[in-house]
């Protein structure tokens, strides 16, 4: 009855309750030469709940197969290889099927119109493999909380119509000169190796993978790409450029691991890292990039679906300098954590201009955006030893220039000004600035005059806590 043209069948009164029928007979069968329908032309067929269990393991194979409607599996429990060939079927629906072995679609087309569901197979499970090749989907693929267990591929395909594979679970998967024309979704995926070459993506769709959980992750686009992983957890893998475009990728609130980017100091921006976790990524690879781009991770070459606050900038370099510390990448740490007070600072003027705050938050807020700052300048927050060094000699050679100008230095016994000594003076005023500074306190030159003695006593305490200062900050940079 296969075989009868479609009025013949409709003539002979032949429904879809004996196709169904006939497909268990042959299922039974001993010949398996029964199980392969070819050249077949049906309306549709229901093999809907149907247990697909025979003696032996032998394919059960369409091949240059028409199905106008429906091929249905919903529910079917499948323990045969599927080989669905040189087709043309109108909707493929295998929801909450089991498939027990390999499941194989080539040089088929599904699907009758763009937009409507071609493929859908809702919590399907694929104990083995499911594999398209050089397939065409008019309308939409849909493998929402789908399980493959093994191998599941997409090559040489088009899908007209939305990817979707949310929540999917899966072994391996490649998806390899595939065009995606209205986007794909794989929001929520969990997958111990995915690999995206040479695929192709709508413009005005992105490939979605936020929220997904990638052991390995492998994306090579074949021209422009936007790629949102925000919120996913990726642990390694390659990130890459295409040979001819741009690829955004979206890291937001992502977490990433031993992940290598194909980026230079003028396509960093490509890589949104904002609110962005790491475990163990290599930061060192990437010294110069970051050196060039001044340590600023967080730009991106897109509008941000989220808009950018001191706050998640503050988190951004937290999470940065943390990162770099776990891998031992102290000197990229220290860049992060510069960054990081600098954006506090920025919150902390924030919060004191603040009218919804209270007084005593506004006030609270204020000083500490002025301890900050001049943490900052003195310091760089204990990073920079050397404007220590530099604040040190301007304090020094300031106070050197001052105390001439005052009542004078006793020295000897002469009393030591400009008018007296001219620019001469500045020898003993300078000798008299270091030994203050560094709170030796000789006695053998000294002030003359309240004005001076207060200089003196500044100098001795700025001398001081810039020497602890400086201490504490070259021990930081020796440490490292």
């Amino acid at each position: 009855m296969f075989h009868l043209h479609p009025e013949d069948r409709t003539a002979a009164d032949v429904t879809g309750a004996d196709l169904r029928a006939a497909v268990v007979a042959d299922l039974d069968a001993d010949d398996p030469a029964r199980r392969d329908y070819v050249d077949v032309h049906l309306p549709e067929l229901d093999l809907s709940a149907l247990v697909v269990d025979g003696d032996d393991v032998g394919h059960l194979t369409f091949r240059d197969v028409t199905v106008d409607g429906t091929l249905d599996l919903t529910g079917a429990v499948v323990r045969h290889p599927i080989a669905i060939e040189d087709a043309e079927i109108g909707r493929l629906v295998a929801d909450r099927a089991s498939f027990e072995m390999e499941v194989t679609v080539e040089e088929s087309v599904i699907g009758k119109s763009a937009g409507g569901t071609a493929l859908r197979a809702h919590r399907g499970s694929f104990d083995r493999s499911f594999q398209i090749a050089a397939t065409r989907f008019e309308g939409r693929v849909d493998l929402a909380a789908g399980r493959v267990v093994g191998w599941l591929s997409f090559d040489d395909t088009t899908v007209v119509g939305g990817a979707h594979f949310p929540n999917l679970a899966v072994g391996t998967a490649q998806f390899v000169s595939t065009t995606f024309e209205s986007g794909a979704e794989f929001a929520g995926t969990t997958a111990d190796l995915v690999t995206f070459q040479d695929v192709a993506v709508s413009e005005d769709a992105p490939l979605e993978l936020a929220e997904g959980r990638f052991e390995e992750l492998r994306v090579r686009p074949a021209g422009d790409l936007r790629c949102r992983l925000a919120e996913a957890t990726v642990s390694a893998g390659r990130l890459d450029q295409p040979d001819e475009g741009v690829a955004a990728y979206d890291l937001t609130d992502a977490t990433v691991g031993d992940v290598d980017i194909d980026c230079d100091a003028d396509s960093f921006d490509r890589y949104r890292f904002y609110r962005t976790g790491f475990d163990d990524f290599p930061f060192a690879s990437y010294h110069t990039v970051l050196r060039d781009n001044r340590w600023h991770i967080h730009e991106y070459v897109h509008e941000p679906e989220q808009p950018v606050t001191v706050e998640g900038l503050e988190q951004t370099y937290l999470e940065a300098k943390q990162g770099a510390a776990d891998v031992g990448d102290s000197e990229t740490g220290s860049m992060f954590f510069v960054r990081e007070l600098r954006y506090r600072r920025r919150r902390y003027a924030a919060h004191a201009r603040a009218a919804t705050h209270s007084t005593s938050h506004r006030v609270d807020a204020a000083a500490r955006w002025v301890t900050n700052g001049f943490l900052d300048l003195i310091a760089g927050y204990g990073e920079r030893p050397q404007r220590t060094a530099f604040l040190a000699l301007a304090v020094i050679l300031g106070c050197a220039a001052a105390f001439p100008a005052t009542e004078g230095l006793v020295a000897g016994d002469e009393v030591v000004t400009y008018a007296s000594h001219g620019v001469a003076a500045v020898v003993d005023s300078l000798y008299f600035s270091i030994v203050t500074f560094a709170t030796l306190g000789l006695g053998d030159v000294h002030p003359i005059g309240t004005l001076g003695r207060f200089i003196a006593a500044f100098e001795g305490l700025v001398g001081a806590f810039l020497t602890a200062v400086f201490v504490f900050s070259l021990g930081r940079r020796v440490t490292r």
